[in-house]
């Protein structure tokens, strides 16, 4: 969708209720807000029914553009353009249930790596909501109702705000680059068979089907010394021409398949055995270990204690989606804390691990068959 042929930004609206939740399989939109929650004190299962059917029943009438009862500022929100509600369970909201057997495989805590220097600040909570959408104002307003109407229940942990391409500033669908000059999530699922294969759970259990899980990392990176590389430097660390994102073992566009075998004249493999394309690849024998991108660059002011490089406090709210983390963000993470070459210029300083619930009827909310269940 561009502007020129598509509807005006200001109406622009992606459906809340479907087998599973927008904002997983929809482009990114130009701004993300992801604020982590705790629950307060003494909540119990009654207290849950009543706080994401509150939440659900909001979020559906923001991104729809629906009127909100009692709600004193709804020109803040009057343009919906392409907002997005994105709900998802810590493993304690399973404890607090008295159901821990039914939480997923891989909702829990992500192994810890050599590289990693994680912050408590940017960890785990009992509940997240990822708001995005292509206007910061409407973004910025749904969530503050969002936390008013949590309130009772919960508590804010944290917020991260991340921003991509204004919408209509590239074509839609268009691989973002991250700030390091870098197309960022040119792998990823497109066809319903890899979606499938990927992303949503197929399970017996009404409450899991069609659910998935949420991996969030925020990662540093130094910009000042990644700045200091020539453009072919950047492309043997990335594995791609850094202009065109094509694979350096060949072809001219970035979704050409790329050739792991292929040589130079020397024998020498066109693509760096520690390049981050051949660690982050699908490997031979592992065919479950691809997953979801869907990553925001963030910039803040310098100075924050959990940023551990000299220069722009700068990096990504790097998000994905897949059906376990253990055969899929966690493999691949393993890998690339072995050797990937770009490990240089980039620390994971947070990470926390939510459930995406099933997607809506009209007239259920967020998590409903695992709570009334």
């Amino acid at each position: 969708m561009t502007q020129a042929s598509g509807p005006s930004l200001r109406g622009a609206k992606i459906p809340f209720d479907g087998p599973v939740q927008s904002g997983v399989e929809q482009p990114g939109q130009a701004h993300l807000r992801l604020v982590a929650f705790d629950l307060k004190d003494g909540v119990d299962a009654a207290d849950l029914k009543a706080l994401f059917s509150s939440l659900t029943d909001v979020a559906r009438r923001l991104t729809q553009g629906q009127d909100i009862e009692g709600y004193l500022e709804p020109e803040m929100v009057a343009a919906t353009a392409n907002l997005t509600i994105t709900a998802g369970f810590g493993e304690r909201i399973f404890d607090v249930l008295g159901k821990p057997e039914r939480k997923p495989a891989g909702l829990h805590d992500i192994p810890s790596f050599q590289h990693d220097m994680l912050r408590p600040e940017w960890g785990q909570s009992d509940f997240a909501l990822q708001l995005c959408g292509d206007d910061l104002v409407t973004v910025s307003a749904a969530s503050r109702l969002l936390e008013k109407k949590a309130a009772p229940w919960a508590r804010v942990k944290w917020f991260q705000k991340g921003f991509s391409y204004a919408w209509g500033s590239q074509p839609h669908g268009a691989t973002p680059r991250n700030p390091l000059g870098q197309l960022d999530g040119t792998v990823n699922p497109s066809t319903p068979e890899e979606w499938s294969e990927q992303v949503w759970i197929d399970s017996k259990d009404k409450a899991i089907n069609n659910s998935c899980v949420m991996v969030v990392r925020r990662i540093a990176l130094d910009l000042n010394n990644w700045e200091e590389l020539s453009t072919d430097e950047r492309s043997i660390v990335i594995g791609r021409d850094f202009h065109t994102g094509a694979p350096l073992s060949g072809g001219n566009d970035e979704f050409d398949e790329e050739d792991m075998d292929a040589v130079d004249d020397q024998g020498e493999y066109l693509i760096h055995r520690q390049s981050h394309l051949a660690l982050s690849r699908e490997q031979d024998g592992q065919p479950d270990d691809a997953l979801r991108r869907r990553a925001y660059a963030y910039e803040d002011q310098p100075g924050e204690p959990a940023f551990p490089f000299e220069g722009p406090n700068v990096g990504l709210v790097w998000v994905a989606f897949q059906k376990n983390p253990d055969n899929q963000f966690s493999a691949i993470q393993a890998r690339l804390d072995r050797g990937d070459l770009l490990n240089e210029w980039n620390r994971h300083i947070g990470s926390a691990v939510y459930w995406i619930a099933p997607g809506t009827t009209p007239d259920s909310y967020w998590g409903q068959e695992l709570i009334e269940g």
